[in-house]
């Protein structure tokens, strides 16, 4: 399963689980939670009615929980009259009937105490006096309606039903809210509703003080439904919600995380390891993704770069084992000549055939045709390690090149050629000084050897190169091209006992300032040759 698909899997399961318990919540508790804060503020209600009526005497700009029904009752120490007051009138009533004022004696007494402090309250001996007086005015009531009063017209008064079998409970509570106050709780409930009676009762200067509150309260059986009802809308939201967030989390998570997977795949499929930044599409990130993009970009670079570096060494290596390859077949054919004019001769000499009989004449050929096979062999020798291993150090070109001259003193005066040194007295450069002495001695020799007799060599140092000029002389120009490869030779006279060339000093010039940076090229100007020893680009003050 992809991470995309898991995020939305899990996003559903997280939605199902928020839905079960939001279902749960609002089903069972919060029907239960709202019961009990509808009977605080039944209860905050009782206490702001009372407490207005007491500080004003009438309900005249008061807020009422329920207008039609509230009422406030003052029972005064002595006498029988007592003030009843409503939202909308206000009477007072004189008590003539006995046992009236009876049950108001009774609530006068077990109230005389409250508020003195002298006698510590008992909150169950209270809630049983209080039990017993609205049991008995009850019967008061309902006795002196099954009697004829003095009233203009006449009551039939039916018996009353008994209310166990029509309310499934009753309760009764005493809040002491002050020392001085108490409210009195009273209530049944059926299957729908909960019908609460709260009364007031608190000891003023003259008398006692009833405040009357009657609510209805929903039973949770009804709010219940309305939650049900509710429930659609809900699970849309919450539906709505959870996909909301799974997509502002995949955009943050899911999505950097597949574009880092693509452009690794990108990476690995990529020819040559090609350049695929990140950033473009992720962005700059700060966080762990960032972090991480960076991490596998840097760890890219470096295999791409190690990459480039083998590539790099590939080819050189693919160059080399082309070079000797070429080398080696041209080297055996080039030696395949002078070993076979060697014994050539050495079997003529032996059998005293012909003119080979002279042995002095043809002793030294065999001489001169071994010397060149051992300098062959000592070139490609050296060709084959001398990449090894370079050490370079700072070296005094001028001096190198005077040196060089002096060990050509004697091929020079033989051939009565005259060597001009130009340029600065003082070049060095960072070489390794033995290859660099191999290539100044090359280059002296080729251009010494292919002087024509009596004639003039001006070399040049310069900054960035070394110059050696020989006049009297052109290399063939279908030649020119190929003047670098091995075993190309010119075409020029040989002094006698000068060692003939085998056509490798040109190439292993070449082939070794390529090893130390640096480039040599020829060319024709005028009846003159011009080769360049142009120097690597890291170079030492002089």
């Amino acid at each position: 399963m992809k991470l995309g698909q898991k995020n939305l899997f899990y996003s559903m399961v997280l939605a199902g689980g928020m839905l079960v318990f939001l279902v749960g919540y609002f089903v069972y508790m919060l029907p239960s939670l709202y019961v009990d804060h509808t009977m605080e503020q039944n209860l905050k209600a009782l206490k702001e009615q009372h407490r207005a009526f007491r500080e004003q005497g009438s309900y005249d700009n008061v807020q009422l929980k329920n207008p039609t029904a509230c009422f406030s009752i003052k029972i005064p120490d002595k006498g029988n009259s007592i003030n009843f007051t409503t939202k909308m009138f206000s009477a007072d009533i004189t008590i003539k009937d006995k046992r009236l004022l009876g049950m108001f004696s009774r609530i006068r007494s077990v109230i005389k105490d409250f508020g003195s402090g002298e006698i510590e309250f008992d909150r169950e001996k209270l809630e049983k006096e209080f039990q017993d007086s609205t049991g008995d005015w009850e019967n008061i009531f309902q006795e002196i309606f099954k009697e004829n009063l003095s009233m203009p017209f006449e009551v039939e008064i039916s018996d009353t039903k008994d209310i166990t079998n029509e309310y499934l409970g009753e309760y009764e509570k005493v809040h002491m809210v002050s020392e001085d106050f108490i409210v009195f709780e009273m209530g049944v409930e059926d299957k729908n509703n909960r019908y609460v009676n709260y009364v007031g009762a608190e000891r003023v200067s003259d008398g006692l003080l009833l405040t009357v509150l009657p609510v209805v309260t929903p039973d949770m059986n009804e709010i219940r439904p309305v939650v049900f009802q509710s429930l659609p809308m809900l699970f849309a939201v919450i539906f709505l919600l959870v996909l909301l967030f799974s997509q502002i989390y995949s955009k943050g998570i899911v999505t950097p995380i597949e574009e880092l997977v693509w452009h690794t795949q990108a990476m690995k499929k990529s020819q040559g390891f090609k350049e695929i930044p990140m950033e473009e599409k992720l962005g700059k990130r700060e966080d762990e993704i960032g972090m991480l993009s960076v991490t596998i970009e840097d760890l890219y670079r470096k295999v791409r770069e190690s990459y480039e570096s083998l590539e790099e060494k590939n080819q050189a290596l693919k160059e080399e084992n082309k070079r000797q390859e070429v080398l080696l077949r041209a080297s055996s054919h080039q030696l395949k000549t002078p070993i076979s004019a060697a014994l050539l001769l050495v079997e003529g000499m032996k059998n005293n055939v012909g003119k080979y009989q002279d042995r002095e004449v043809y002793l030294p050929k065999v001489k001169e045709q071994l010397l060149s096979m051992k300098k062959m062999v000592e070139d490609i020798l050296y060709l084959n390690h001398c990449g090894a291993s370079l050490d370079f150090v700072q070296t005094d070109v001028r001096k190198l090149l005077e040196n060089q001259l002096l060990a050509f003193k004697i091929p020079v005066n033989h051939r009565k050629l005259q060597i001009f040194l130009e340029g600065l007295p003082r070049r060095e450069i960072c070489t390794d000084e033995t290859m660099f002495s191999h290539i100044l001695g090359n280059l002296l020799s080729n251009s010494i050897s292919y002087t024509p007799v009596g004639g003039k060599v001006k070399i040049v140092l310069r900054e960035e190169k070394l110059t050696i000029q020989n006049f009297g002389v052109r290399i063939e120009e279908e030649l020119l091209p190929h003047i670098f490869e091995p075993f190309v030779r010119g075409n020029h006279e040989r002094e006698e006992g000068e060692e003939a060339s085998h056509g490798l000093g040109l190439y292993i010039g070449a082939y070794y300032a390529k090893q130390l940076g640096m480039k040599i090229d020829m060319e024709n100007q005028g009846e003159s040759v011009v080769t360049n020893l142009i120097f690597q680009e890291k170079k030492s003050t002089p």
